[in-house]
């Protein structure tokens, strides 16, 4: 039954409330208030939308302009290779990735001769970079100086070893050649060194201490065309603050674009002496090997081979005298057999090395004076120098 009484609320709620609106007097600081919130949210909201356009702008255009500038470092195509002359800057891993690869550890073994005719056998190690697909090698001189090519030994950076086909050199720069049979030889991008400027980031690769293959340190070119003295000979070199260390020679500098630009040939290792590496510019040792490669010698060297020694150390009862004993020659002389180089255009001469050192500086066809002793008397000869068609190793 309808209860009248009990749903008398539900019955009240549908009449209609009018609500009429009081009438208030407006204060002018609420409504300039007022204006700079509205302001202040419109100019919000404009912003917002600017920045998420802007932004999705950019993510558009850089969909559009980038490019890839590394690949699988085993990527031998022709856009890698000249990524080294005209890609963009990489990173030190990029560049370490790409140069590492061409990079080899040269370990060699040399015969010494002493006193009753005895011999001993001395190592060495340092490095080399691949300038050829063939397994042309470039390193330095004193790496492989006086080392026959089966007493050298070529590591890969992925393990290989190989024993050198043969070996070419030029003491005056400090330059060799060896050449490997290798079914893949991934060669280095050459680049120039003449372009190089001080304070330009360089990597170095290379063997330090024989034993570190693969030693990857970074810095930069502290000096251009730096005169420094080396084993005798006066070279122009680059200087670096890469930390490089014996067993380094021979190994490549890079520029930021992984290619070559200079040859590790020498560290100044003076007490207190940080920071201080050379190479030589990659100008000056590529054009040397390429006479090297093609020739097998640099033309306009001194013959410095013209005579056959054997380095004596140790004085004996029979044979008192010490350095360069001539073992033959190649050419006519007054000088005998037997003899004992004591200098050249007075400059002493103990060993090998010292004896190519005073000739590399001299031309084809100049005369050198040479003092010799032979028995028990000093003598005085001259010698005129040839031309050298062979390789100075």
């Amino acid at each position: 039954m309808y209860d009248k009484n009990r749903y008398s609320y539900e019955v009240k709620s549908r009449v209609p409330r009018v609500v009429v609106p009081v009438k208030t007097r407006t204060s002018p600081f609420i409504v300039f208030l007022a204006v700079v919130l509205i302001l202040g949210a419109l100019v919000g909201c404009g912003f917002l939308g600017a920045r998420l356009a802007y932004e999705k702008f950019s993510a558009d255009k850089a969909a559009e302009t980038t490019t890839v500038i590394y690949r699988d470092v085993t990527d031998k195509s022709e856009d890698t290779a000249n990524l080294g002359v005209t890609g963009d800057l990489l990173s030190s891993v990029q560049v370490s990735a790409l140069a590492k690869q061409c990079v080899v550890e040269v370990v060699t073994e040399s015969v010494s001769y002493g006193g009753f005719g005895g011999t001993y056998i001395t190592s060495g190690a340092g490095s080399g970079v691949i300038i050829s697909d063939s397994g042309h090698i470039i390193t330095n001189y004193h790496v492989i100086e006086g080392t026959e090519p089966e007493n050298i030994t070529v590591t890969m950076y992925d393990g290989q070893s190989f024993k050198a086909d043969w070996v070419r050199g030029d003491a005056v720069t400090d330059t060799a050649i060896i050449k490997i049979n290798a079914e893949t030889a991934n060669a280095a991008v050459i680049g120039r060194s003449d372009t190089l400027q001080s304070g330009q980031e360089v990597i170095a690769i290379g063997n330090p201490l024989g034993k570190l293959g693969g030693s990857v340190t970074k810095g930069v070119v502290s000096a251009i065309d730096r005169e420094i003295e080396v084993d005798g000979q006066t070279m122009t070199l680059l200087q670096i603050d890469a930390s490089v260390n014996p067993g380094n020679s021979g190994g490549g500098l890079f520029n930021m674009y992984g290619a070559l630009v200079g040859i590790v040939n020498a560290k100044s290792i003076a007490e207190d002496v940080e920071g201080i590496g050379f190479a030589i510019p990659i100008d000056t040792a590529y054009g040397v090997a390429e006479d090297l490669m093609e020739l097998g010698y640099v033309e306009g060297r001194v013959d410095t081979a013209v005579f056959e020694f054997r380095e004596i150390k140790t004085p004996t009862i029979s044979s008192p005298n010490v350095g360069l004993y001539l073992k033959s020659s190649k050419v006519s002389t007054d000088i005998p057999v037997g003899a004992y180089i004591v200098s050249v255009d007075g400059v002493q001469v103990k060993t090998v090395a010292e004896w190519k050192n005073v000739l590399n500086r001299k031309l084809p066809k100049a005369t050198v004076e040479i003092v010799y002793n032979y028995g028990m008397q000093q003598r005085v000869a001259t010698l005129t120098l040839t031309q050298r068609e062979g390789s100075d190793t």
